[in-house]
């Protein structure tokens, strides 16, 4: 299945959840910015951008998924800059102490990039360090599948 909105799409592998929605602004005047989220669990309704409410529920065998877009004056910006897309991630790449919300037992990764002219931090969580190797496969099937368009305002979500 096919999810798209604010110019994010994401072919969802076998077995995920996912939605695209806008980031909760913490400053009244900002402009909301989308986040894409996926995950092998279902996703409740009240989550966090960076998972708050789902990693907890995340077992051995299972991923999250954010893709999280951050203002336009981050474009170019020293944490954006040299950043490219993810596009593969590897087992190497993930640490039980990159994660925003510690779990026993998992592990997280993050990375900052710029495609399309807008920032973005990609953050994942694996229910399991131990299970790394497997679960990174899982995620790249997800990448693959992945598209940011130049636009990204804010529109109307849909399910194809």
């Amino acid at each position: 299945m096919r999810i798209s909105a604010h110019d994010l799409s994401v072919d969802l592998p076998p077995g995920w959840e996912g939605r695209i929605g806008l980031r909760s602004n913490e400053e009244p005047d900002a402009v909301s910015k989308p986040v894409l989220q996926a995950a092998t669990v279902p996703l409740p309704a009240e989550r966090g951008d960076f998972g708050s409410g789902v990693v907890e529920l995340l077992g051995p065998q299972d991923v999250f998924v954010s893709l999280v877009q951050y203002g336009d004056m981050e474009v170019g910006t020293r944490l954006f800059k040299d950043g490219a897309r993810p596009r593969q991630l590897t087992a190497d790449q993930f640490r039980t102490n990159q994660l925003q919300r510690w779990q026993p037992g998992q592990a997280g990764l993050q990375v900052f990039f710029t495609d399309a002219g807008r920032a973005f931090c990609l953050y994942v969580v694996l229910g399991s360090f131990g299970e790394r190797v497997r679960l990174v496969g899982e995620v790249n099937r997800l990448l693959v599948g992945l598209r940011i368009g130049a636009g990204g305002r804010a529109g109307s979500p849909r399910v194809q």
